[in-house]
């Protein structure tokens, strides 16, 4: 998780805020300028992007919980409003169609998320998936579980507390135990013996053979290159998962086998597709984005269709 960063010293009244430098992958710097209401908060992501949120919404941002909720948010981008005093909610368990016009601001949105620029609890981890994985000599399997930082971490330092653990002169051997023992407690917690398989299963159901799964990432062209990124995303299991067309580079065969894989994602999703069917099939809930508001509704595209439309028959009756 990107380290914090202190907040800036408040600005004289009318004074320009400073554009931050940070790019739209790393966490945002908080602008409290005195032209700002005094309960909004005022974030500029990256050049041309500003994120604006209550004040409030800072309250639950470091909390041990698993939904997010921030209030009054609004995201401009180049001085255009694409959203305007709207609710940001996501819940644990649900799996979110992110729907809207083209040119409304989804992907810029998105981007806005990963990059937790308003209030996000600490304890939800993101993976973004938005391009495709660099061409290197490693294999499609090997970029697909190196993702797993933490869990690489881990095994490698269990094998040195091992090493250690058998050299008789080494001391406190007791310490050393009991690190060892918490060290496989979290690799357990994250199945980690079960990594490879896991991986080869993934990469299998996005259409890649046995042989292909050894093969060099730079010996893929850039559509099979982002499979790659999208298994790696599947794999790593975030508490959010952010997917920006993810049925795109995919054949049949592969998009079926996602549809299913991700009708059973018990985390957060929050996903762009063009896919109606796609939409019908994995998510629980849908967002649309209508005159700069998030609308939510509950239930697949079809019922989203529906209710949309049953509302706008009851406000022209109005």
């Amino acid at each position: 998780m990107p380290p914090k960063k202190e907040r800036p010293k408040k600005k004289a009244k009318g004074e320009k805020a400073e554009k931050s430098k940070a790019v739209a992958d790393k966490k945002a710097t908080a602008d409290n300028s005195d032209n700002k209401p005094a309960d909004l908060g005022d974030i500029l992501l990256s050049e041309g992007i500003t994120v604006t949120f209550s004040q409030d919404s800072n309250k639950i941002a470091h909390r041990n919980v698993r939904d997010i909720s921030v209030a009054n948010l609004s995201l401009l981008y180049h001085g255009v409003p694409l959203l305007e005093d709207t609710e940001f909610t996501l819940n644990y368990g649900n799996r979110y169609g992110f729907i809207g016009r083209n040119g409304c601001g989804k992907s810029v949105f998105m981007r806005t998320v990963a990059a937790r620029c308003f209030p996000i609890p600490d304890g939800i981890d993101i993976f973004h998936l938005k391009e495709e994985i660099e061409a290197t000599d490693m294999t499609a399997k090997e970029a697909v579980m190196s993702v797993d930082v933490e869990r690489t971490t881990l095994e490698r330092e269990a094998e040195d507390l091992n090493e250690k653990m058998l050299d008789d002169e080494a001391e406190g051997h007791d310490e050393l135990m009991d690190r060892l023992t918490q060290v496989y407690e979290r690799l357990d917690e994250m199945d980690a013996t079960t990594a490879e398989t896991r991986a080869s299963t993934i990469l299998s159901g996005l259409g890649f053979t046995p042989a292909k799964q050894q093969k060099k990432t730079k010996e893929f062209s850039g559509g099979w290159r982002m499979r790659i990124a999208l298994a790696r995303a599947l794999f790593i299991q975030p508490t959010l998962l952010l997917l920006d067309e993810p049925t795109n580079h995919l054949d049949m065969e592969a998009v079926v086998w996602l549809e299913d894989y991700l009708s059973k994602w018990n985390k957060i999703l929050f996903m762009v597709s063009h896919s109606q069917d796609f939409l019908n099939n994995v998510c629980t809930n849908m967002v649309n984005v209508h005159k700069k508001k998030l609308v939510y509704y509950s239930g697949n595209y079809d019922t989203f269709v529906t209710a949309k439309t049953e509302l706008e028959q009851e406000q022209m009756k109005r």
